[in-house]
This record gives structure tokens, sequence and C-alpha cells, in this order.
């Protein structure tokens, strides 16, 4: 059974964590992250608008090569929304089964805490991110998931 895992969650909530740790006993279970492509093209992790389609694109690809190929994968971003570009790309994928890993969604502080403990950036309105991600956040519809998994902090 092919399974796609899509972590969804704010910044500083954990998703790259719980990746990381969900993999370490499965050899068949990939990370496949946006956060990954944007520092395998710009040698160190940056943001660029205009590269979102590419990075996008490009992680669509991967994952569907590695599902073909018999593994499990975990689209680690944060999936916030049911929008084209997030959820439902992923729900496009060849898999037979759809788990959403929702994070714990705290106050602005605590993810903005968080995500400084593994700044990216230095000059960053971490803030103003995190008040837009809560802003966006859209909880996962009846029936868009197989399964959901409810992430307790770490």
């Amino acid at each position: 059974m092919r399974i796609v895992y899509m972590t969804i969650g704010c910044i500083g909530s954990g998703k790259s964590t719980w990746a990381r740790n969900f993999v370490k006993d499965k050899p068949k279970t990939k990370i496949v992250s946006p956060d990954a492509f944007r520092k395998m093209l710009n040698g160190e992790y940056e943001y660029h608008v205009e590269q979102d389609d590419i990075i996008t694109e490009s992680c669509f690809d991967t994952a569907r090569h590695l599902l073909d190929a018999g593994y499990d994968v975990i689209i680690d971003c944060g999936n916030l929304t049911r929008a084209s570009d997030r959820r439902s790309k992923w729900k496009k994928l060849p898999a037979n089964k759809f788990i959403a890993v929702i994070m714990p969604q705290k106050d602005v502080e605590w993810h903005v805490n968080n995500r400084l403990k593994k700044p990216h950036w230095d000059n960053v309105d971490w803030h103003g991110i995190a008040k837009a991600e809560k802003a966006a956040y859209e909880a996962p519809a009846d029936g868009e998931f197989d399964t959901i998994i409810h992430v307790k902090e770490f």
C-alpha cells in the first residue's frame, strides 16, 4: 500500500521534527520537503517567491517517483489549505491512502519561539508570517483524508 502523509501546521509547529523522527525506523518511508529543495537550489535556505512553482513541481515529481518505486512519502510542508497548489495538489499523487498529520496549533508567540530555535533567516518578520499562516489555516474537511493523526507537543 502506498501512503502519503501530509504534515499540516504553522511555522515552528514541529513538522520537520516529526517527519525525521517518524522515518527513523521506517526505511520504506521518505521525506519530500520544499525547504530541502530551496536549500538545494540556492546553496542555503532562501525563500524566493519566483521559485515556488518550480519547487512545488519538483517536490510533486519526486514524491510521485518515490511512490512508483514502492516508498511511502511524507510531504513536509505547511499544507495549511485545501487550495489547488496545496493539499489538493498532493491528493493527485498515485497513493492508496492519504494521512493528515496535524501539528499543535498554539498562539503566535509559541510558533515564533519554536521557529527561532532553528532559524532559517535572520531578518524575517516571523510574527507576521505566523499570524498570516494562522489566518490561512483550514482544518481538514470531512472525507479529505483517510486518516487523521493529531500530534501532541514534542
